[in-house]
């Protein structure tokens, strides 16, 4: 874990969690790699556009400029729209942000979609894979911050300064000092 603050990009497509750390580049391609094209964060839905997406740094502020691909992209619970006349609408990004790539304007969140987390000030760090299948209840703790759901929603994200938790259903993952209790 680095203790300086990144713009990060978490995703977690088909059980697997990956970050990429933005402030590496200007500009970040999203979609699904093909011979023609091979974008910088490859999702590999076929629920995904090749050329879905992208996040793109000015004058460092962050922003996500949607390609208005077949499935969508859900940012924040609404769907991404194309502007007047499909014209490419860009959204300036804030830390906690989420987007579901390929799940449909009502943001499914299945094993064919991806999910994704624009922290501003994130951490790099590794990530821990609990297995909560079957789980109703559940019982985040980070120090003294303890946070209990009863039956929480899919891409429900508990965060704190020294922990985040990201539960997806089957799998919960937590970075930093989160642990997590279920029933």
């Amino acid at each position: 874990m680095s203790g300086k603050g990144n713009s990060i990009l978490t995703v977690i497509e088909n059980g697997q969690i990956c970050s990429y750390i933005l402030d590496d580049k200007v500009s970040w391609n999203v979609g699904r790699p093909a011979k023609d094209n091979n974008p910088d964060i490859k999702l590999h839905s076929a629920t995904v556009s090749r050329k879905h997406g992208k996040f793109q740094n000015m004058d460092g502020v962050w922003f996500y400029l949607d390609g208005n691909g077949k499935n969508g992209t859900v940012y924040n619970n609404k769907h991404i729209s194309a502007g007047i006349n499909g014209r490419i609408k860009p959204i300036m990004l804030n830390d906690g942000d989420v987007f579901i790539f390929g799940g449909g304007e009502e943001a499914v969140i299945n094993y064919k979609t991806i999910w994704a987390m624009f922290e501003a000030n994130g951490r790099d760090e590794r990530w821990r894979v609990v297995d909560t299948k079957g789980m109703s209840s559940l019982s985040f703790s980070c120090g003294d911050d303890i946070v209990k759901y009863e039956c929480p929603a899919k891409g429900t994200v508990v965060k704190n300064n020294n922990g985040t938790a990201i539960y997806m259903g089957d799998l919960t993952y937590l970075s930093g000092d989160m642990s997590i209790i279920g029933k």
